[in-house]
């Protein structure tokens, strides 16, 4: 940390003070009159991250102490900075007027901002919440519990498994999570970890938390980790008694009430950001996104990762929707009174836990009148629209009193005064005369003294080193009046003070102290009276963040011509001319070739609930399944869908098995992710899942790849018999549905001219025959010697039957499909090994050792 010899009262009290806040990613800022001072480690960290200049103090000692600093005045951007590198910053400021210090000015630690536990707008993003996280649990039930400080929201849940955890966890992305030594290894890009010992998680915490509303519902595995919170929230001195009304209550809540999403899921169906940039932008979120306030775009994202999975829900955000694409004038009126509303939420959070400006309450004052003009946008409106007006309170009262108080455009300071309106308070406007009125007394005085004494060029001016002065030039010096109090001596005059100037200058100089004292006062009165009214002004925030979704879920249907989906508690999934909503609005001038999607159980109890679907790359595969995927998905969030017509049945989860990518991170090759995301889904998957499956078992040899392929597709048909798209290269596994009326094949079509091929891009009945890599290898760019060779290396395999030979004609009346060409003994015995499984009886052990079994053999 740095050599302590020598040190000085000042920095041993630093020493001090850092000693209470040891923690290595902790940045102590020591404030040193208008500075934010950092030493030793700090302020060799802090300079790189922020880019400012190293230096030492006492550079001829034999221990010179590296520092560096940041203006107090600019400090907030300098934090943000820190936090963003994943950093955590004690603020120590001077807790006594240094003009009366004795001794070393006394200072302490006022408050600590850490990634997760931050309030000022420069350290949050608008769109996106910033949550605080605990986890609690060894080996589980374990228990979590979320906060995002900036807003007061704070719920809590219990999670059955470490996986189950890591899935919310990856969910809710926050910026810090709370552990133990002992607790849940949990990790993310992004999220800062932090430590705590065992007894922070000690629930004897919680008689402190009485006013916490709910706590008493939360399940007892859940409690540690809202302990936890509070404790940390008291640590970086956020939690007070004003934060028992900002934080009002700890919800429970289930992760079972909502369609469960887990981190594979939400990467491969590129809900929140792209897989390729990790971009906001070209995901489903951002398509979503029309949002006009900051408070509506965080609850979007919100929605977005937690559909429901309760009808009624579903259908009264549908309802809304509809009541907006039915009246178009009422929609611009809404996005209108929306435009001029501020971020409420953060507003609120702020003044409640005093780090409010007067700022901040004329953006509340200003958002506050606009919900008339909402109101007006949703009266006669029914359901949950007809909910939301009726939540809506314009707070006159609380507009009116900010009005009368505050500038309309006050400093950001809350000590700089400007900030009280004339007329307000009769004693500041006379001290305010007082000030203004300081130049008519200068020239008053100053001619007056000329006439007096005969000095035509004596001056009375003012500088803030000697304050205000009478000039006189030494030609004049035997005119000076007795009176006249020498001040300073300078090389042509001298400058001298009278008893009544003196009196002046005080009376001006304890104005201004008195006027930014006073304006200080009204403001923290102000401050306290709006937050009174907190409740009044949360449930605003409330119903303006579900109207602006809504409207922007209906701007997104009425531009993209999608329809509202009917919702069924059963296993159906029933899309006609379904259109992947993100890649449509990509490829604006292109026609999106849409496709329809059946799998339904009311057709029969033996309706086909796995598809097989073959064809080529780029014929389109991987993109029906995600455009699948994503409106189930928007569907169960009460969303329209880019479709004519759909029927979806209600799921719990959505599976993805897609594209190919390794871990290196973990030591996990492309082939190992796979197998793992495969076992997640043979191992969670239920009846009410829908799975989509992409290329199985690619990432191996080809002997290897089938079986795995096979055997997943069987398990997942006859054991799990959740919904299932099952994408492969791998035609053989087009026998599978030859046996099973539960499975069924189809293709995406192509057309061949002249050795090319165009892809139709639409999904029809029967298998593929063929991959046609090589003529994909030739649109992709390949040189013409290069596919060449491999035609002819090709034309060879096969006449050699060295190739697996892909065989059969697409839909009724072709020839059915061999597992593996007849010549091929090795195909011959795997062939027969299959056909003797009962796949009705099979459990995962079984199929695990016969999967051994075909792969020992293959390989051999």
């Amino acid at each position: 940390m740095g050599n302590r010899a020598g040190a000085t009262p000042m920095l041993e009290q630093y020493w001090r003070i850092k000693a209470e806040h040891p923690d290595p990613d902790t940045i102590l800022f020591f404030r040193l009159g208008d500075f934010y001072e950092m030493f030793f480690d700090d302020a060799q960290i802090a300079s790189k991250i922020l880019d400012i200049t190293l230096t030492t103090r006492n550079k001829h000692d034999p221990h010179p102490v590296p520092l560096c600093g940041v203006p107090y005045h600019a400090a907030e951007g300098y934090i943000a900075r820190l936090i963003q590198a994943g950093k955590k910053v004690a603020i120590c400021e001077q807790v006594e007027d240094p003009k009366t210090a004795k001794g070393v000015v006394k200072r302490d630690v006022l408050r600590v901002v850490t990634p997760g536990a931050v309030l000022a707008p420069e350290s949050l993003q608008g769109t996106e919440h910033n949550y605080l996280v605990a986890a609690h649990g060894a080996t589980g039930p374990f228990g979590l519990a979320v906060i995002d400080i900036s807003t007061g929201d704070f719920r809590a849940t219990t999670l059955g498994s470490l996986r189950a955890l890591t899935d919310e966890v990856e969910r809710l992305e926050p910026r810090e999570v709370l552990v133990t030594a002992q607790g849940p290894r949990l990790t993310r890009d992004g999220m800062t970890t932090t430590q705590l010992p065992d007894d922070h998680f000690a629930i004897d915490a919680l008689p402190t938390l009485a006013g916490l509303a709910h706590v008493e519902r939360c399940a007892p595995a859940a409690l540690p980790a809202v302990a936890a919170i509070w404790r940390y929230l008291q640590y970086t001195n956020i939690v007070g008694a004003r934060c028992a009304h900002h934080v009002a209550a700890v919800e429970p809540y289930q992760t079972t009430d909502y369609l469960i999403i887990d981190d594979v899921t939400k990467r491969n169906l590129e809900l929140c950001r792209t897989m390729t940039t990790g971009q906001r932008h070209g995901s489903l979120l951002w398509h979503l996104d029309r949002t006009m306030t900051p408070m509506g775009a965080r609850l979007l994202k919100e929605w977005l990762c937690y559909p429901l999975r309760h009808c009624a829900g579903i259908e009264a955000r549908q309802d809304a929707i509809a009541q907006w694409l039915a009246d178009v004038g009422r929609q611009q009126a809404c996005q209108q009174a929306l435009a001029g509303i501020a971020d409420l939420a953060r507003i609120a959070g702020r003044l409640m836990t005093q780090q409010g400006n007067a700022r901040d309450l004329i953006g509340l004052r200003n958002s506050l009148a606009m919900i008339p003009a909402l109101q007006a946008a949703l009266a006669g409106t029914t359901g949950l629209l007809g909910e939301i007006a009726a939540m809506l309170d314009p707070c006159d009262d609380v507009v009116t009193r900010i009005t009368d108080t505050l500038v309309d455009d006050p400093p950001f300071g809350v000590h700089d005064g400007r900030l009280i309106r004339d007329r307000f308070d009769p004693a500041l406007d006379a001290l305010r005369t007082v000030r203004s009125e300081g130049k008519g007394f200068i020239a008053r005085l100053e001619a007056q003294e000329r006439q007096r004494t005969g000095i035509s060029s004596l001056k009375v001016r003012f500088n803030k080193v000697f304050g205000y002065y009478i000039e006189v030039t030494h030609a004049h010096r035997e005119k000076v009046p007795a009176d006249y109090l020498r001040k300073q001596t300078l090389t042509n005059a001298e400058r001298f003070m009278t008893p009544e100037l003196k009196q002046y200058e005080e009376t001006v100089v304890t104005a201004e102290e008195r006027i930014k004292a006073i304006e200080y006062a009204h403001l923290v009165a102000l401050r306290d009276a709006v937050m009174t009214e907190l409740a009044r002004i949360k449930r605003n925030t409330s119903g303006i963040a579900q109207c602006d979704v809504l409207l922007s879920l209906a701007l997104v249907a009425q531009e993209g011509r999608y329809c509202r989906p009917a919702l069924v508690d059963a296993p159906v999934t029933v899309i006609r001319e379904g259109r992947h909503p993100v890649i449509e609005r990509l490829v604006a001038g292109e026609a999106f070739v849409p496709n329809d999607c059946t799998i339904d159980a009311r057709l029969a109890a033996e309706a086909p609930r796995l598809l097989i679907i073959t064809g080529p790359n780029m014929a389109g595969k991987s993109t029906l399944m995600r455009q699948v995927g994503v409106m189930t998905l928007m569907a169960q969030m009460g969303g329209f869908v880019p479709a004519t017509e759909a029927t979806v049945g209600l799921v719990d989860r959505i599976f993805t098995r897609v594209g190919a990518s390794d871990n290196l991170g973990r030591g996990q090759s492309t082939f190992m992710v796979e197998m793992a995301e495969a076992a997640t889904i043979l191992r969670e998957a239920t009846a009410q899942s829908l799975i989509l499956i992409d290329e199985l078992g690619r990432g191996t040899s080809t002997y290897d790849g089938i079986s795995i392929a096979w055997a997943v597709a069987e398990y997942l048909n006859h054991h799990v018999k959740g919904r299932t798209l099952f994408a492969t290269h791998y035609h053989e596994l087009a026998a599978l549905a030859d046996n099973s009326s539960t499975m069924a094949n189809w293709t995406m079509a192509v057309k061949e001219w002249n050795d090319q091929i165009i892809f139709l891009r639409t999904l029809v009945p029967g298998a593929a025959n063929r991959s046609y890599g090589i003529q994909v290898a030739e649109l992709a760019g390949l040189p013409s010697e290069v596919t060449a060779r491999a035609k002819a290396v090709l034309a060879d395999l096969e006449a050699e039957g060295l190739r697996e030979h892909h065989q059969g004609a697409s839909g009724a009346g072709g020839e059915q499909y061999a597992l593996f060409q007849p010549m091929d003994p090795v195909g011959q015995v795997l062939r027969e090994r299959l056909r003797g499984l009962d796949p009705e009886q099979m459990t995962p052990m079984a199929a695990l050792q016969c999967l051994a079994e075909l792969v020992a053999y293959a390989r051999s």
